[in-house]
C-alpha cells in the first residue's frame, strides 16, 4: 500500500517536472534528454511495456532531429504513465489499454482529399518538421500524377514508387496517405 502511494506521488511529481521542462525548455536538447532519462529510470521496471517503441538517438543526426526524437519519446512515455494511472496504477490489463488507445487513434478515414491530408500531416505530433516537409512534398507529387490526363494503369505505374516510399514511413503517416490511392481515376 505504501509502495503504491509512493509510486502515485512520484508519477504526480514527474508530471509536474514534465510540464516545466516541456514549456520552458522545449528546444533544449540537454533538458529533454535529462527528462527522458529520468522517466526511463523511474518507470522502466514499474510499468510494463514502458520503453517499447521508443526511437534511438543517433549522434549523426542534427540537433533539431535529436530534440524532436526526444520530444516524441517523452510524449510516448507520458502517455504510458497516464494510461498506467487510468488503469489504477496496475500492470494488469495495461497492454490491452495500450492497444485500445492505439486503435482509437489510428482510424483510417477514406473520404479525405489531398488538402485535408496535408493539413492532417502538418498537425501531427510526434514527427519531425523535416519529415513533415518531405511527406507534404511527396504528397504534392502524388496529387500531380493523379490529376494527369492518363489512364488509371499509367497513373498507377507512375505512383508505384510512392507506395514503396510510403511503406518505409511510420504507420500513422502511411494510414493517412494510402487511402489517397483509392482516388485514382
Amino acid at each position: 500500500m505504501k509502495e503504491q502511494q509512493n509510486l502515485q506521488e512520484m508519477i504526480q511529481k514527474d508530471f509536474e517536472q514534465y510540464n516545466i521542462v516541456w514549456t520552458q525548455f522545449y528546444n533544449d536538447k540537454d533538458a529533454m534528454e535529462a527528462l527522458f532519462l529520468m522517466l526511463i529510470s523511474h518507470y522502466i521496471d514499474k510499468i510494463n511495456g514502458f520503453a517499447e517503441d521508443i526511437e534511438v538517438l543517433s549522434a549523426y543526426q542534427k540537433i533539431e532531429q535529436q530534440v524532436e526524437i526526444c520530444r516524441k519519446n517523452i510524449s510516448l512515455l507520458i502517455e504510458r504513465m497516464k494510461l498506467f494511472q487510468q488503469n489504477h496504477y496496475s500492470n494488469d490489463g495495461l497492454l490491452d489499454l495500450y492497444l485500445k488507445q492505439e486503435k482509437e487513434k489510428d482510424v483510417i478515414v477514406t473520404e479525405m482529399d489531398f488538402t485535408a491530408v496535408r493539413l492532417s500531416i502538418g498537425m501531427m505530433e510526434g514527427i519531425s518538421s523535416i519529415e513533415k516537409e518531405e511527406v507534404i512534398e511527396k504528397l504534392g507529387e502524388i496529387e500531380e500524377i493523379c490529376s494527369l490526363p492518363l489512364t488509371r494503369k499509367k497513373k498507377w505505374d507512375k505512383l508505384r514508387q510512392y507506395v514503396v516510399w510510403i511503406s518505409g514511413k511510420d504507420v500513422k503517416i502511411a494510414m493517412k496517405l494510402l487511402p489517397l490511392f483509392l482516388k485514382i481515376q
